[in-house]
């Protein structure tokens, strides 16, 4: 895929043109998430986004959906721990409308009082949704875990309490100090051409940027296994574990990444073949890793019975153990680099998706990465490589973990010291 990338007036533009299709995705990608929040104001990265939809001098908030919706597209918007993303799709030729709508919502959002009141309630419901749904809560559980006292272990909703703090004029200065920062980009694919972007860009995009919100870095101290755990009376206990690892930037991401996919990501992995299909202890059990600029993690996630988590957490240890005593084998490496490689050719098949790696690759790298070349380093993991990483990663100092279920914390956290107990890298998890 030929991708385009320019920068006007301090933003950044990136296209993909696929003549081909009849539809165009368009996404304004800003750097800025809730580890950017200050103070009390938990959520208010989350807060802004909702707001964005509530109007604006010349539109409110009917006017906004028909505009996209009523025509034949689809309006969405996210945000994540450094990123918040507003995002269109529909018929090539509404581009033009539907960046002119996105730039009025992003930069000329008036936040009223009384849309904020309305809203604060709904974002309260979103987080009640959160917490009664296991999978959902678990996440923000393990980030309070292993990010403690930082802002990335902070609920990127916030909290009920924290929001009640947040004002209309809070969210207006927020928007104003982040949403024309620079590294903003505007990633378009589709029926398009890279010059008809640019043109609709000079004419609705801000004038100039300002400078980037600053942010507090992790500094990661070995320490003592960190747990929390949410005891509740359900049948399933959830269980996940977290091991800190380098960021984004790090030489060995792609080693990390193919270090999930043969613990947990496909029905071939590790942790999915013994915990599931050899010993049927689980229905849900998958490996993840989370990067971020300065930091990161690699986790395991499983659903488990409450009454079998002694038997999974020693399965769990065995994997672990024998991972970083024997390694993986070139069978399974293999395996592993076809699936990626062909999962990444199909994931990027469509618009929205050459849209998203082209967003998220700029906000993060401030380039964008060739997803050929990317597939290339990919595939050139070595099972050393595996090997190292592997012992470096799975150690007692360095996990955290998080857990929903009937036990008493006192319980689990007596099965799952088990876990931590290994106090060098050859011994990992084995002791």
């Amino acid at each position: 895929m030929p991708y385009q990338h320019d920068v006007i007036n301090g933003f950044h533009i990136a296209t993909a043109e696929m003549p081909h299709m009849e539809s165009v995705s368009a996404g304004f990608f800003l750097p800025v998430g809730s580890r950017h929040e200050r103070g009390a104001l938990n959520g208010i990265a989350h807060f802004a986004e909702h707001m964005i939809f509530k109007g604006t001098p010349t539109r409110d908030a009917l006017d906004l959906a028909l505009q996209i919706e009523g025509v034949g597209g689809a309006i969405n918007a996210f945000t994540t721990e450094d990123q918040t993303c507003l995002e269109t799709r529909g018929p090539a030729e509404l581009l033009p409308q539907f960046l002119e709508v996105m730039s009025d919502m992003l930069w000329h959002s008036t936040c009223p009082a009384d849309e904020v009141e309305r809203e604060r309630d709904v974002i309260a419901e979103e987080i009640v949704m959160y917490q009664e749904t296991p999978g959902d809560h678990l996440h923000d559980l393990l980030s309070e875990s292993i990010w403690t006292n930082h802002p990335l272990g902070k609920p990127i909703t916030g909290t009920e309490a924290s929001i009640l703090g947040i004002r209309s004029e809070d969210i207006l200065k927020f928007m104003q100090e982040s949403y024309r920062a620079e590294g903003v980009t505007l990633a378009v694919a589709g029926n398009i051409k890279h010059v008809e972007v640019c043109e609709l860009a000079r004419k609705f995009l801000p004038q100039e940027n300002t400078p980037a919100l600053p942010f507090t870095s992790f500094l990661h101290n070995a320490i003592s296994a960190s747990h929390i755990h949410d005891q509740r009376d359900i049948e399933q206990t959830h269980l996940a574990l977290a091991f800190h690892t380098e960021g984004r930037h790090s030489e060995q991401r792609h080693i990390l990444r193919m270090l999930s996919l043969l613990m947990g990501e496909t029905m071939c992995s590790r942790l999915f073949q013994e915990l599931r299909e050899k010993r049927g202890l689980c229905y849900h059990i998958a490996s993840d890793f989370s990067l971020y600029d300065d930091t990161g993690t690699f986790e395991i996630h499983a659903g488990l019975d409450a009454g079998r988590l002694t038997e999974s957490i020693a399965a769990i240890r065995e994997i672990i153990t024998d991972i970083c005593t024997s390694g993986f084998t070139e069978a399974e490496l293999s395996q592993a680099k076809a699936y990626a490689s062909g999962q990444s050719r199909i994931a990027l098949e469509t618009p929205q998706a050459q849209m998203s790696w082209m967003g998220d690759s700029i906000v993060s790298f401030g380039k964008i990465i060739d997803p050929k070349e990317a597939r290339e380093t990919l595939e050139s993991t070595t099972l050393e490589e595996l090997l190292t990483l592997s012992k470096a990663l799975f150690l007692p100092e360095n996990i955290a973990s998080a857990s929903i279920g009937p036990q008493t914390t006192e319980s689990i956290s007596l099965e799952l010291s088990k876990l931590f107990a290994a106090p060098t890298p050859e011994t990992a998890l084995n002791s």
